[in-house]
């Protein structure tokens, strides 16, 4: 299709309203090809060929012998003849094997000599001896060398290269001698010479160690130890360093050249000596390797039996094969299960789908339904009508009974979800007797009578054992919002209606951090302050202001000579003002840091990572000294200000990962403080190696280099436990299973390929299943949960999670959002996370930084068999804005079309793939503006000439350039320029694609972090890996989730002894025989609770309060003074011993009792914060305080915690019906609405909010996006919003009829 004529016009526009450097060419840029090879050049002086030069200078050299040495020093006694090279430049040879076609010729630094992509070099130039001169033209280059090895003193290294010619002379030693290049070619010569520099120091380094003994980690303190003691005073080498930027880590550099210093070494008379230290392996040289690959023998997808039953029958199901452990093994796996708390399966699921036989459904006959009672119903047709396939009974359990004037029995219940009325019901589940406690109760829907009712089942609530085949059984609770599943407890059979909501002013304190929203340019924003004091009788709350050092303070920071400044780095300030208590988000916390250590960056960890965790850092005052604004550093913080801990957590889980590639998703995890990987699996040796050399513990971690199916294999006979984890000692596991086989770029999901790639997100559940660890993720594409074309009745991601649920474990899954925690990426992933019975799940992390505008449509999961989207996209106020890709390599240098390859200061800004000569002619007719112009808009424009032009005149996005104030697209493996679908890979306003380390950076990687192997292989590492920011929130999700849990569950996942532990040995049936030495293993597993016998709730009174409800929470203290009035805030360097605060507050001096427990109870507002309950033990469950409408993570929170029902008063009175009954609240004794269906979570009640006058919060409307969901809601609602099940329509107005769908009803009003 090719563009319109308006589509022409408009751009047309753009361009000629743009600035001048729109246009594809205007300046010019200099040759990357030699100048032998351009047109209309002719030599300086006439060409001589390299052999007539050679005899020349040979006769040149017999005339003066005797000043010249003897011979060479090596045993072929030849006699050394040195040759000046002048005016010379290095290109590609044209009859090069490695090239690709269109780079014959290029310019080339000497250290890519038989490198990977650069096999042969040639040069031309002037080459002199003694009196003799001649110009020479492509002489082909068959070796280099560099004087200066050894000396201590001078740290220059002089350039020598050896002809193919020279090489074969018999009687002398012949080299040239690189003297001064072309000035065209200046620009490559100058950085090899920088890497020959670094190439002797790094020889002359490992030459002085003990054999066999350097490793990279040497390089990253030791090395730079060695170099200023060798080179302290020398002015050359503080040149070349300042070159590196200083910099102290040489990891980087050395992988980025580790061909070129082998090629060095492996010429030297020492070679062997050099060449047996391991960090030549470590950077996988010239294909040596440190990690031993491993023989792939199986063949098939491994699945335990278990897992193999849940996947055979799916569309990759043929892949699969059927393995178990061995007897030792079984034993140690079901250890593992019992001291994590996981029941025994008495009898084997049933192989078929049909249901087996159950207990029947005891009618009540005259007997009063009790609270406590599993009651069972039938749906009638408004049901059926929104439920699909409802042909069953309905369940749900009594948690409240109110008897009626007429004696009927008014209940209110808490649904009971069978699975295949939950998110798995496209799966194939092996319990048909397994329900599910939900969240979602009756009370907002029609009354539900006891003569409705059919009767009861019993039901075996958490049982020790299960058994298929007998009565149903409930294990774990069902969030309807999130989709869902927790292990069960006495808490959640009580809805959240019936449950007392904390008031946000009793959850926090004078002194607390939290976030104020904000309107700033139309847009809700959140803004760190500090709670002065709170007043209960007017709802109001008194907060310090802060600023935000980079954003507010910009002039002041020069001034202070601040350079280097972090985006959550706040500025104390005397400022206060009073706000409404409603628009107080979720909890932060600041973390105050000295001037020497932020001018020296030692900000403690994880305050340093930009503000993700809401973890703020703050250092300076501001301060108005005779009307003049100053920034001044701090002494200390003020007095009763709640400063964020000092998080250390010491007891981290031992991990396994398998498809770890370069190990993104494990170090980012790591670094949330929870867990230390162990054991990581990788079929790639690049990736195996890169996850290497970025481990704490290279040398005692296990790395397998091979397929995961031979790893499974060892696991499940016991073999090998140097190399495979055993059983037992894995405590966490990450999977980032193979995402082609769901990628929505693969061409045929039914290939071979990629059916073996799909198969693998089962080798996930196999591991769990086997290993039984505390804790897991599992990543992959959103695409993983789309429907496949053809097998639309099964559904991946619902397999999954039905087969992690039948094995008990606690199961949530959500989208994540690259750019939501801080990446510049539109890289969107789902995130799978496990918990074992009765552990604190992995709670989504809250959102840090906002979507960008316009580019963010809506995404869910999928749909519930209630028609209703699950796991959708969610969009709320944040404290930060998005990254935008020029921020995130704005300090980069310019590096034009990239076809030098070699960036000093940063050895990996380098394309993966240099284009040919017509591509980067073709990208120099890609316009700049407007932003994100490709091939399509450019040959609109008419921009590409008629020789460029593809056959395909409309290709997409092939040729496109990436937005500079917008993200990255999606990092893939493979840099293509022309791909039509994921082409958006080009500068916006360099002519290049970007480069590894711009990639690198883009998905979170450290620039002193490796990757290892060929450039392509690099950037393919970066594209396999997950987003580090969105490893790193995992991370600390995973953090708080361990440190909640109670004490009785250790690091290593054992249960310690308890009263609530037994031992089993008594058990003839629990007994476990010991394979190895015949003992019995006497396991202590936990006791099951008596459940309480079921009775009606009492009625009680509200205790009253100790304190008025009006007090002003407030002390009074001493002495307030200002930042002005502070002695030492002078801006001096010195550190004072006694350190002095800067003002104080007018709130408690001290701490109040139980700080550290509300800490850990209020986990930020929501359950995606990060909380900070690690500073002291609790086995407390968190609260949550609510704010308007509680999002989806707080609502979920609640249910994990279990909270216990306020007190209710007595029964209400059944009254009649009126029409003017409004809000759901039915009156009548005899009658009762029929056209809402039950069993429906209700999501859009209209939230409760303390009253507020005019002005006193500013307008806090959120639209609601079309594209998006938006789950956090803080403003106020008149009308109370109600969602019909039929249509999803939101009507704001109260039905008359309910036997009519109001849509219908609204829609007859409208006439």
């Amino acid at each position: 299709m090719v563009p319109t004529e308006d589509v022409v016009a408009a751009h047309k526009v753009k361009i000629e309203h743009g600035a001048a450097r729109t246009t594809p060419e205007v300046r010019p840029s200099r040759s990357d090809f030699a100048r032998s090879h351009t047109a209309n050049w002719s030599p300086p002086v006439p060409v001589t060929s390299e052999e007539k030069s050679l005899q020349s200078f040979k006769a040149e050299w017999k005339q003066h012998s005797g000043k010249l040495p003897a011979h060479d020093g090596t045993k072929s006694q030849k006699q050394i003849l040195i040759i000046e090279l002048h005016d010379f430049e290095i290109y590609r040879s044209p009859d090069s094997s490695g090239n690709r076609m269109g780079r014959n010729y290029e310019l080339t630094s000497l250290h890519y000599l038989q490198g990977p992509t650069t096999k042969k070099l040639s040069f031309d130039g002037f080459v002199c001896f003694g009196n003799s001169r001649h110009y020479v033209r492509a002489v082909p280059i068959q070796d280099s060398s560099v004087e200066g090895y050894g000396d201590n003193e001078d740290p220059k290294v002089v350039p020598y290269v050896q002809s193919e010619l020279a090489s074969k002379d018999k009687s002398f030693d012949i080299w040239y001698r690189l003297n001064e290049p072309t000035p065209d070619y200046k620009r490559f010569q100058e950085p090899f010479l920088w890497v020959a520099q670094f190439g002797k120091h790094v020889l002359d380094y490992v030459e002085e160690q003990p054999k066999r003994s350097v490793t990279l980690k040497n390089f990253q303190k030791e090395f730079h130890q060695w170099l200023t003691q060798r080179f302290a005073r020398n002015p050359d080498f503080g040149t070349w360093h300042r070159a590196f930027r200083n910099h102290v880590d040489f990891r980087v550099g050395v992988n980025a050249y580790i061909d070129y210093f082998y090629l060095q070494a492996f010429n030297l008379p020492n070679s062997r000596q050099l060449l047996a230290h391991p960090f030549w392996g470590e950077c996988m040289a010239r294909g040596s390797t440190i990690v031993k690959e491993q023989e792939e023998v199986v063949k098939s997808t491994l699945a335990t039996p278990d897992v193999y039953m849940s996947f055979k029958d799916m569309y990759f199901g043929n892949c699969l094969r059927e393995s178990r452990p061995s007897g030792s093994i079984q034993v140690k796996h079901e250890n593992r299960k019992r001291k994590l708390g996981f029941p025994k399966i008495c009898s084997a699921p049933p192989a078929s789908t049909t249901h087996p036989p159950l207990e029947v459904c005891q009618p009540y006959g005259i007997s009063p339904v009790r609270v406590g009672d599993v009651i069972a119903l039938d749906p009638d047709e408004t049901d059926r009508t929104v439920w699909r396939d409802s042909e069953w009974e309905w369940l749900a359990y009594v948690q409240s009974v109110e008897i009626l004037e007429n004696g009927t029995q008014r209940l209110f219940v808490l649904w009971l979800y069978r699975p295949r009325e939950t998110n798995i019901f496209k799966a194939k589940y092996p319990f048909a007797n397994e329900l599910f406690l939900s969240d979602n109760c009756n009370c907002s829907e029609r009354e539900l009578l006891s003569t409705d009712v059919k009767g009861k089942y019993t039901v075996d609530w958490s049982p020790v054992t299960i058994d298929t085949t007998k009565r149903f059984f409930i294990r774990q609770t069902y969030i309807t919002q999130e989709s869902a599943f927790l292990s069960v407890q006495e808490g959640h059979k009580t809805c959240m209606c019936r449950k007392e909501k904390p008031a946000f002013i009793d959850s926090h304190h004078p002194g607390d951090t939290v976030y104020l929203t904000k309107t700033v340019r139309g847009e809700k924003v959140l803004e760190p302050v500090v709670i002065k004091s709170i007043s209960k009788a007017t709802n109001k709350v008194n907060v310090r202001k802060l600023l935000r050092l980079e954003r507010d303070c910009a002039e002041l920071t020069i001034k202070a000579h601040r350079s280097i400044i972090d985006p959550n780095e706040l500025v104390l300030t005397d400022e206060y003002e009073d706000v409404a208590a409603a628009r107080l988000q979720r909890r932060c916390y600041v973390r105050f840091v000295s001037k020497l250590d932020i001018l020296n960056r030692r900000i403690p960890f994880p305050y340093n990572r930009g503000g993700a965790g809401d973890l703020w850092i703050l250092t300076m005052g501001l301060s108005t000294v005779n009307g003049e604004q100053r920034l001044l550093f701090l002494r200390g913080l003020p007095t009763g200000f709640h400063e964020g801990p000092n998080i250390a957590y010491d007891l981290k889980l031992r991990g396994l990962s398998i498809f770890s590639g370069g190990g993104s998703l494990d170090r980012g995890l790591e670094e949330g403080g929870a867990v230390e990987f162990q054991t990581a699996v990788d079929f790639s040796a690049q990736a195996i190696h890169t996850q290497r050399a970025n481990t704490r513990s290279p040398d005692t971690m296990r790395l397998y280099c091979g397929s995961v199916d031979d790893f499974f294999k060892a696991a499940l006979l016991g073999n090998d436990p140097q190399l495979v984890a055993p059983v037992g000692e894995v405590d966490f596991i990450a999977a980032g299973s193979p995402c082609p086989g769901f990628s929505a770029l693969q061409q045929d999901f039914l290939s071979q390929v990629s059916l073996r790639n799909a198969s693998h997100i089962s080798t996930f559940c196999s591991f769990v299943d086997l290993y039984r660890p505390q804790y897991g993720v599992l990543e992959n594409v959103i695409n993983m949960a789309s429907t496949r074309k053809g097998f639309e009745d099964k559904n991946v991601l619902s397999q999954v999670v039905a087969c992690l649920v039948s094995m008990g474990y606690q199961v949530n899954q959500y989208i994540m959002d690259a750019w939501s925690y801080g990446s510049a990426q539109q890289r969107s992933r789902i995130l799978l996370t496990i918990a074992a019975p009765s552990l604190h799940p992995i709670i989504q992390p809250r959102h840090t930084h906002s979507r960008p505008h316009n580019e963010t449509p809506g995404r869910c999961l999928g749909k519930l068999p209630n028609g209703e989207n699950f796991g959708e996209r969610e969009h709320y106020p944040t404290p930060f804005g998005h990254v935008s890709a020029g921020a995130v390599t704005l300090d980069l240098p310019d590096i034009g079309n990239g076809n030098m390859q070699t960036c000093i200061p940063y050895p990996d800004h380098r394309l993966s793939i240099v284009p040919t000569r017509n591509e980067r002619t073709l990208l120099k007719c890609i316009p700049r503006q407007p932003p994100g112009c490709g091939y399509k808009e450019a040959y609109a424009l008419g921009l590409i000439p008629p020789l460029l032009q593809k056959e395909k005149k409309q290709i997409g996005n092939a040729y496109r350039r990436i937005k500079e104030a917008g993200l990255v697209p999606t990092i893939t493996t493979v840099l293509c320029l022309q791909d039509s679908r994921n082409g958006s890979i080009i500068h916006w306003s360099q002519h290049r694609s970007i480069t590894i380390l711009e990639a690198r950076r883009t998905q979170g990687y450290a620039d002193d972090e490796l990757i290892v192997g060929t450039l392509p292989e690099q950037y393919k590492i970066v594209g396999n890996g997950v987003d580090r920011k969105v490893a790193f929130a995992m991370g600390l999700a995973l953090r708080q989730a361990v440190e909640k849990n109670t004490a009785g569950f250790t690091a290593n996942g054992f249960l310690e002894a308890s009263e609530e532990l037994v031992d089993i040995s008594n058990e003839a049936e629990d007994e476990v025989a010991n394979v190895r030495n015949g003992s019995v293993t006497h396991v202590l597993v936990p006791r099951p609770k008596k459940q309480p016998a079921p009775q009606p709730q009492p009625s009680t009174a509200i205790a009253a309060r100790t304190h008025s409800q009006n007090a002003l929470v407030t002390s009074k203290p001493d002495h307030v003074a200002t930042i002005s009035q502070i002695p030492g805030l002078d801006g001096s360097s010195e550190e004072p011993r006694n350190l002095f605060v800067a003002s104080q507050f007018v709130g408690p001096s001290q701490n109040p009792p139980g700080l550290f427990s509300r800490l850990s109870q209020t986990v930020a507002r929501g359950g995606g914060g990060f909380s900070l309950s690690s500073l002291t033990p609790s086995t407390k469950p968190a609260t949550i305080p609510v704010l308007g409408k509680r999002n989806r993570q707080e609502d979920m929170q609640d249910i994990i915690d279990g909270k216990s029902p306020r007190p209710r008063g007595q029964p209400r009175k059944p009254v009649s019906i009126t029409e003017e009954a409004t809000d759901g609240h039915i009156e009548g004794k005899s009658a009762r609405p029929r056209s809402r269906p039950r069993k429906q979570a209700t999501m859009s009640e209209g939230p409760q909010i303390p009253q507020m006058t005019n002005g006193e919060v500013e307008s806090s409307t959120i639209e609601r996006s079309t594209s998006s969901t938006n789950s956090y809601h803080d403003e106020a609602v008149s009308t109370k919003i109600r969602h019909t099940r039929h249509s999803g329509l939101s009507v704001e107005f109260v039905p008359k009829h309910w036997n009519k769908r109001p849509e219908l009803e609204q829609q007859e009003m409208s006439r």
